[in-house]
C-alpha cells in the first residue's frame, strides 16, 4: 500500500536515513524496530511530509506522490511519541476538540466518541481532566483523538513508551481490534516483544534496514540456533569472560537465571561455556535482531566473506 524507495535523509554531517526502501502492505501490522536513534521516527515524518527528505521515491498503490502528501495524509492518522493532548480539557473535551479539527459532523461524532470510549474503557473517564489521567489511559486518548477521522492507514510512533505492562496489553488488543476492521498499522517501538505482536518486522539500525520480512517466515528459516545454559558458576563472570573472547562475542546473554548462547552452526563453542544443562528453544525477534545487529557480520569476515 504505501512503499518507500532508496530514501535517505541527513542532518548536516549525520546520516539519519541510509537509502532506506520497504513497503507496508494494506490490512497488516507493520513494525518499525530499532534501537534509540536508529531512524524510526525520522522515517515516518517523511513519509508524512513532516520532513523533508534528501532524496528517493514514496509511493501510494503504487503511484509515485511526489511531494503531494496529502495523497497520504487524508487517509492516515498519525500519534507522535509525544502527542499533545490539552491537559485542561476533559476527554469528552478533548475528543471534541479534535473533531472540530477534522470536520466530523455531530451526529456521527457522537456516534464515533460512544464506540472508541467504549472500545477503550474511557468511557467513564469521559469527564476526567487528560492531566489527571495516567500514561496508558493519556495514550488511548490519543489514539482514540486520531481515530474520529476514519483514517484507512494508523501510523504510531512507540506508543507504548513509559505505559505500564497492563495498559500496553490494552493498547495492543485496541490495535489488534483495528486490523480485524481492515486498518492498515504502522507503528514503530524499541520493544521486541510487542514487535511480536505485528505481521511484517523492519529492522533499522543507524538508518539502515539490516532485516526484514513476515514474522512467521523469519522465525521459520533463521539461520542459526539458540540454547538456554544453565550456567555452572558466577554468571556475571561467565559472560564477561565471553565478551573478552572472540568465539563467543556477542554470543552470550543473561537471560532470567539462565544464560543464552546463540549458535551460527558453531554449537561446539558451547563446551567452552560453564554449564550444567542445556536446551534448544525457540528463537524470538529478539534473537533475530542479536543476531543480524551483532554476529552475521563478524561470521562473514571470518569466513572470508566480508
Amino acid at each position: 500500500m504505501i512503499r518507500v524507495d532508496n530514501i535517505k535523509k541527513n542532518f548536516g554531517d549525520f546520516q539519519a536515513l541510509k537509502s532506506v526502501s520497504l513497503e507496508f502492505p494494506k490490512g497488516e501490522i507493520s513494525v518499525v524496530s530499532g534501537a534509540d536513534g536508529a531512524g524510526k521516527s525520522t522515517l515516518f515524518k517523511i513519509i508524512l511530509g513532516l520532513l523533508k527528505r534528501d532524496s528517493g521515491d514514496i509511493f501510494i498503490n503504487n503511484s509515485i506522490i511526489g511531494n503531494n502528501f496529502s495523497i497520504i495524509t487524508e487517509i492516515s492518522g498519525y500519534m507522535p511519541e509525544r502527542f499533545s493532548l490539552y491537559p485542561d480539557l476533559t476527554v469528552n473535551e478533548n475528543l471534541n476538540f479534535f473533531a472540530d479539527i477534522y470536520g466530523v459532523g455531530k451526529v456521527k461524532r457522537e456516534e464515533l466518541k460512544k464506540r472508541l470510549l467504549e472500545t477503550t474503557g474511557m468511557n467513564r473517564f469521559k469527564n476526567r481532566r487528560a492531566a489527571a489521567l495516567s500514561g496508558g489511559m493519556k495514550q488511548k486518548l490519543a489514539l482514540s483523538t486520531i481515530l474520529l477521522s476514519s483514517p484507512e492507514v494508523i501510523f504510531l510512533d512507540e506508543p507504548t513508551t513509559g505505559v505500564d505492562p497492563l495498559s500496553r496489553i490494552e493498547f495492543f488488543s485496541i490495535i489488534e481490534s483495528l486490523k480485524r476492521e481492515g486498518k492498515t498499522i504502522i507503528m514503530s517501538t524499541p520493544y521486541l516483544d510487542e514487535a511480536e505482536k505485528g505481521d511484517r518486522i523492519f529492522f533499522l539500525k543507524h538508518g539502515s534496514i539490516i532485516k526484514s520480512g513476515k514474522i512467521e517466515e523469519m522465525k521459520r528459516d533463521v539461520p542459526f540456533k539458540i540454547f538456554r545454559l544453565k550456567p555452572k558458576g558466577n554468571v556475571f563472570e561467565i559472560v564477561e569472560n565471553a565478551k573478552n573472547d572472540e568465539r563467543l562475542k556477542n554470543r552470550v546473554f543473561i537471560k532470567g537465571k539462565y544464560l543464552k548462547f546463540i549458535s551460527s552452526g558453531e554449537d561446539e563453542l558451547i563446551s567452552i561455556i560453564p554449564h550444567t544443562e542445556m536446551k534448544e528453544t525457540i528463537p524470538s525477534l529478539e534473537d533475530i535482531y542479536l543476531y543480524y545487529e551483532n554476529i552475521r557480520e563478524s561470521v562473514s569476515e571470518r569466513n572470508g566473506n566480508g
